[in-house]
């Protein structure tokens, strides 16, 4: 359901319509209005400023903002997002830049390849947002939301976006969003749901290299492997692997667990499992003391690698995270 969610918004992108980009509860919870810059009319910008009400903003990917050149608002960013604001630009040829008509030839003069930092003056009334390279993979906020689907789409990596406000003047939350989308016929995608499309579509992985090896004194196989962001994972593999097999996670960046006697002597039984029963030990490694979707998205990866289909779960837990997992077409069967 949600892989569809985020092909229609790129069909109606493609098709020249505005959609809505939400982000995750445990971030800003907002909505934003989105449209690709190369698209971009003043219909459309008049729609964002009189209806979402909004900051305007021209998202872009790295390349495009190093074209244009423009250099980050301030050396030292505060936000507690970290979002990436750069100068504001006019287009040259603009008089005050203001109307949605001007705005509207600023991003779209931006979003032309052709185009170069001389035909624009700063600052201005379009606020450019820089995107991680990396995408939603490497940041879920809708400035690397908005990018990444103008990519999907085919589109020039530049996009629009506007927060929608609600009419007392606070910020539109879910409820509202879905509202707003009902009264102007838009559909809504989330950042997650760009997330698990990324990792399920993209392959993510690399397995460096792979030997015979042991694991307390039993026999097993590992694999090196590494992400798109040059992390570097660790499988171990004991006895045949089928499609459906047994799995067990240890986050990398939650060792420490293992000082634990109970959590450790836990660990060696699921060891002792996997040689007994064959199967999966996969060492995730990460950049937070937290687990997430994307941690076992590149999970889901290197299981697919193996042929796996169907997993039983080593784990004390059933915690979204593993429940999440689904949506990478892989089936938990059972825990234990």
């Amino acid at each position: 359901m949600k892989f569809q969610k985020v092909k229609q918004a790129i069909q109606d992108l493609q098709n020249g319509k505005m959609i809505v980009m939400v982000d995750d509860e445990d971030r800003e919870n907002e909505g934003d209005l989105v449209f690709p810059a190369a698209l971009s009319d003043m219909q459309k910008v008049n729609f964002a400023i009189t209806h979402a009400k909004g900051v305007l903003c021209l998202a872009m990917d790295q390349e495009n903002a190093k074209r244009l050149d423009l250099p980050l608002m301030v050396s030292k960013n505060t936000s507690s997002h970290e979002t990436a604001f750069t100068i504001t630009i006019d287009a040259k040829e603009v008089t005050t830049g203001v109307s949605a008509y001007e705005r509207d030839f600023t991003m779209r003069l931006a979003a032309n390849p052709l185009s170069k930092p001389d035909d624009f003056v700063r600052p201005g009334h379009i606020f450019p947002l820089i995107a991680k390279n990396g995408g939603v993979l490497e940041r879920t906020g809708h400035t690397e939301g908005s990018v990444d689907i103008c990519k999907l789409a085919g589109l020039a990596p530049m996009a629009a976006i506007c927060e929608i406000v609600k009419e007392d003047g606070t910020m539109a939350r879910r409820d509202y969003l879905e509202e707003f989308c009902a009264k102007y016929d838009l559909n809504m995608v989330s950042v997650s749901d760009l997330v698990e499309y990324r990792l399920n579509s993209e392959s993510l992985i690399t397995v460096e290299s792979s030997s015979d090896s042991s694991l307390f004194d039993f026999e097993c196989k590992k694999y090196e492997i590494k992400d798109h962001k040059n992390l570097t994972h660790v499988a171990f593999t004991f006895g045949e692997i089928n499609p459906q097999t047994s799995v067990k996670f240890q986050k990398i960046a939650k060792d420490y667990e293992l000082l634990s006697s109970l959590k450790f002597d836990e660990f060696v039984q699921s060891i002792k499992y996997l040689k007994e029963n064959g199967g999966i030990l996969v060492f995730l490694d990460s950049e937070k003391n937290e687990a997430n979707t994307k941690d076992y998205g590149i999970g889901a990866q290197i299981l697919k690698y193996f042929g796996v289909k169907d997993i039983e779960l080593l784990s004390s837990s059933k915690n979204k995270e593993f429940v999440g997992i689904s949506g990478f077409g892989l089936n938990i069967t059972s825990y234990k």
